[in-house]
């Protein structure tokens, strides 16, 4: 089966988490600062020291899914990975000083994205990584929360196949699948440039997502 990476971003309250309300057979690993809500199997993870300790609670909770469940989810959520970076940041400034804060932080964040790839990806799970974003008044762009090398190569945007971008706009929710304002992007050519949350579901487009990744992993040579 060919595994996706989706990133779903917004500024706070964007509704990001509510959109992959209606997903099935889906795993969502929390560090939001709040205990998800969304009625679907969770772990919320308040707090972590190391990059290693927590890929080693993502496994473990992994494994607990198959466990209570009888198969392994077919796609791992994870709530928010801005805020993940926040704090690996954060512990790397209580460990170290100087510039070896910043290598350090590098290397953690390395980690962490070669387990999604090289893990989760290569082990057959589509990831869905929510973002934070913040507006640029200089620039009228919006910019996800990022950190380190890692964000100044493009963070997230620069290493999924679909990016979806929510705004808030007239008491309205708008998802966002193409834009030069907004970091959106996809290739599935009968999805609009955006539409209203109130039209979208998150499962049918992952499934688009998949079906047409799958058609294209025929042609590697």
């Amino acid at each position: 089966m060919s595994a996706i990476k989706i990133l779903i971003s917004g500024e706070a309250s964007a509704g990001k988490t509510t959109l992959i309300k209606t997903m099935v057979d889906t795993l969502l690993l929390s560090h939001d600062g709040k205990k998800p809500a969304v009625k679907i199997p969770h772990v919320y993870v308040s707090n972590f020291v190391s990059v290693d300790e927590l890929l080693t609670l993502f496994n473990s909770k992994i494994t607990a899914y198959q466990e209570r469940f009888g198969n392994y989810p077919a796609t791992i959520v994870m709530d928010s990975v801005s805020r993940i970076y926040d704090t690996i940041h954060n512990n790397c400034n209580e460990k170290f000083t100087g510039y070896t804060v910043y290598s350090n932080m590098d290397k953690e964040i390395k980690a962490f994205n070669d387990y999604i790839e090289e893990t989760l990806i290569a082990s057959g799970f589509n990831v869905i990584l929510i973002s934070h974003a913040l507006y640029d008044a200089e620039t009228s762009q919006y910019n996800l929360v990022g950190k380190g090398s890692y964000a100044k190569l493009g963070g997230a945007l620069s290493t999924v196949e679909e990016a979806i971008f929510l705004e808030k706009k007239n008491n309205k929710r708008i998802a966002h699948f193409r834009s030069t304002k907004f970091p959106a992007r996809t290739l599935q050519e009968t999805f609009p440039d955006s539409i209203s949350v109130d039209e979208f579901d998150m499962q049918t487009y992952l499934q688009a997502v998949v079906a047409n990744q799958m058609e294209a992993d025929e042609l590697a040579l």
